[in-house]
């Protein structure tokens, strides 16, 4: 059955991600919990969300907030008790929200049963849960570097091993070769989905399988044999991964159809997306490229990392990977809409303008992105416009990839207060601060300080004020959602992308059958002008406008700075119903 021919459910979904201990605190610790979200409900259903995914709730050291998991089936107490989640579960039906918890399938927590039993002898049954090998020449086996910085591999004194970790070495990474690990993990699953759950995110689901050769790759000629380097070709995107998944999904799916799985691919190209979200493959059901986000970048120091080293938005080079993943993806595979998650900065922040046309442009941005081909996924509190979380010090941020750049920063001679600046623009902290729900103290989020922070801002910035302005960025997200899931032509149509070398004018044409639908965005501060033959063809309607201009369009368009238009073919149904 082709992609669009089937009609599951999360086809016309939008997701609405709750980072749980940034959102609500209903017990005054400080901390976001289970019945904060339960408590906003009514919330998330009103925006136009249809399923929530949460960040995970499982208990955890919070090593990497929560990415580092002690117990699957027991609740963190920091967000609740199993009787909490268990009653989301169930408000979120009454609610017709559909809910997707995030499922840590590379590695657990080093306080896990598991690891624990791991780490007493080689003899154990659970030694081979993990991966462990013996040193080479003394050293650590490999000179792989962790995504945190320093080695992949943790030295354990007991058995004299090193154990292997691509994130922290308080994350030991699970060897998914163990049939038993599968068969837990699936087991996992399952006791998710009987309790009601309706999917899950498969967390950096593209590292399960690890090149067993264990190869350097360091070049001989290297100057520094100390360093380590990144070597995702011998642990991402490996042939082994598609077995893996391919197995979880059957084993999950034989008794609950309709569970939904979204893979974090980051790194994989469109043609490992497609393979990885091909419903006859059946593997994942929609992907999370990291692809299209990479261009905002700008290696000025090579001996600092790229990633943190803020540039301008290269709208070229986002508009040339946008058109491969729009065309590459369309009625083969599926793949997530978003500008922002709990491991990046804001979107406003990142690619709009925080001062004079912060409504506008956050406006633009989600028209830009949220009605093209594929699944939107909103990041708490992009709907009213929050921006980076911006902390004083070095030392209030928890990411746990600060060290290692401040040792690299300082290395090259920057200054601390330079490598602040380089934290509060890309950090993923940025993006966690607490979610600013009125103009009271912390924002209605909490009686107390919230565990991170807030933005100064929660005065000007918080739903309860939008939610009384007509003209306000949540009123714009509620009829940019409704028209995204009300319009086939937004659901299924083909995506043309018009003015391809204006390095000022993001524009599309999506069409199905008869309707045709044109978005038009003006991503610059400066005044724009549109052409293009479609304009001239036909008459068009103004479905939707940042500006409040709803005129007929001419056949030339003129925008404000940071003005989109959401145009409709005059005289076809706008309801898609053909």
């Amino acid at each position: 059955m082709s992609f669009l021919a089937d009609h599951q459910w999360w086809k016309n979904a939008v997701i609405y991600q709750v980072y749980p201990r940034s959102f609500k605190d209903t017990n005054g610790d400080g901390i976001g919990d289970i019945p904060g979200v339960i408590e906003k409900l009514d919330y998330i259903r009103k925006l136009g969300a249809t399923a929530i995914w949460l960040n995970p709730i499982f208990e955890s050291p919070h090593v990497d907030n929560g990415y580092d998991v002690r117990n699957y089936e027991k609740i963190d107490p920091g967000f609740g008790t199993m009787e909490d989640a268990e009653n989301l579960i169930k408000e979120a039906k009454k609610h017709g929200l559909k809910i997707i918890l995030d499922l840590v399938l590379n590695h657990t927590s080093d306080q896990h049963p598991w690891f624990r039993a791991a780490r007493k002898s080689k003899d154990s049954p659970y030694r081979d849960f993990y991966i462990w090998r013996d040193p080479k020449d003394g050293r650590e086996p490999t000179d792989w570097a962790s995504f945190f910085g320093g080695s992949t591999w943790a030295f354990d004194e007991q058995t004299g091993q090193y154990y292997f970790h691509l994130f922290s070495d308080k994350m030991p990474d699970l060897n998914w070769e163990n049939p038993k690990v599968r068969e837990e993990m699936v087991k996992i699953a399952r006791f998710w989905l009987e309790k009601g759950v309706d999917g899950f995110r498969l967390d950096a689901v593209i590292h399960m399988a690890k090149d067993s050769r264990f190869l350097p790759v360091r070049n001989e000629d290297a100057e520094d044999e100390t360093d380590f380097v990144l070597a995702e070709k011998y642990y991402a995107n490996l042939p082994r991964v598609h077995d893996f998944i391919h197995e979880f999904n059957r084993a999950v799916k034989k008794d609950f159809p309709d569970a939904f799985l979204i893979g974090e691919t980051a790194s994989a190209d469109t043609n490992l997306a497609v393979l990885y979200s091909s419903p006859a493959r059946e593997e994942c059901d929609a992907v999370i490229t990291f692809n299209y986000l990479g261009f905002d970048t700008e290696a000025k120091d090579k001996r600092i990392p790229e990633n943190w080293q803020q540039g301008k938005w290269n709208l070229a080079a986002f508009k040339k990977v946008m058109a491969k993943w729009q065309k590459d993806l369309y009625g083969k595979g599926y793949s997530a809409l978003y500008w922002n998650n709990h491991d990046m900065p804001r979107l406003l922040s990142r690619f709009g303008d925080e001062q004079m046309y912060r409504e506008k442009s956050a406006k633009m941005l989600a028209t830009l992105m949220y009605l093209q081909w594929g699944l939107p996924i909103l990041l708490q509190g992009e709907e009213i416009g929050m921006t980076n979380l911006k902390l004083p010090h070095l030392e209030d941020y928890e990411d746990p990839s600060i060290p290692g750049l401040a040792a690299a920063a300082r290395k090259a001679g920057c200054t601390d207060a330079e490598i602040l600046q380089m934290v509060q623009k890309r950090s993923k902290d940025t993006s966690r601060g607490a979610m600013q729900w009125t103009d009271e103290k912390y924002g209605g989020f909490s009686t107390y300080a919230p565990w991170l922070g807030i933005n100064d801002d929660t005065r000007e910035v918080n739903a309860a004020i939008q939610e009384k302005d007509p003209d306000s960025i949540l009123q714009y997200y509620r009829k940019l959602l409704e028209i995204k899931k009300s319009m086939d032509v937004f659901k299924s149509g083909t995506w043309e992308m018009l003015a391809e070398h204006d390095p000022n004018i993001y524009a599309y044409l999506r069409t199905y059958n008869r309707q045709r639908a044109l978005v038009v965005c003006n991503v610059s501060k400066e005044r724009q002008t549109f052409t293009c033959p479609e304009l001239t063809r036909t008459k068009w309607s103004c479905l939707l406008n940042n500006a409040g201009n709803s005129k007929e369009i001419p056949g030339r368009i003129v925008l404000s700075p940071y003005e989109c238009y959401v145009l409709l073919q005059k005289n076809e149904a706008i309801n898609g119903r053909n």
